[in-house]
């Protein structure tokens, strides 16, 4: 049962926040277990170009080259391929700064 609902909560992360425009930036994310010169190179990998680390060594930002960046990077590894706009919104919410007032 836990398996089909992280699965399910996996599934509907991965469709609701896809990118909406293919061309704009996109938030990768890898395992956390990813080096951060590994997430550099697998992010660059498919076409994209390197902008900066997402606030972890794991999560990068990237500006696509083609529209099918997010499929292909999917594919060899990554585990979400998010609007850039979501993780800013996101940001403050788990910085350390945030936790502290």
């Amino acid at each position: 049962m836990a398996c089909l609902s992280l699965g399910g909560l996996y599934l509907g992360a991965r469709i609701g926040l896809a990118p909406r425009d293919p061309s704009a930036s996109v938030a990768v994310i890898f395992p956390p277990w990813t080096s951060a010169a590994d997430t550099v190179a697998q992010s660059v990998a498919h076409r994209g170009r390197f902008m900066r680390f997402g606030g972890v060594p794991f999560i990068a930002v990237v500006m696509p080259d083609d529209d099918h960046y997010a499929d292909e990077t999917l594919a060899t590894g990554a585990w979400l391929v998010l609007d850039s706009r979501l993780l800013a919104a996101c940001a403050g919410v788990f910085s350390p700064l945030a936790s502290a007032t």
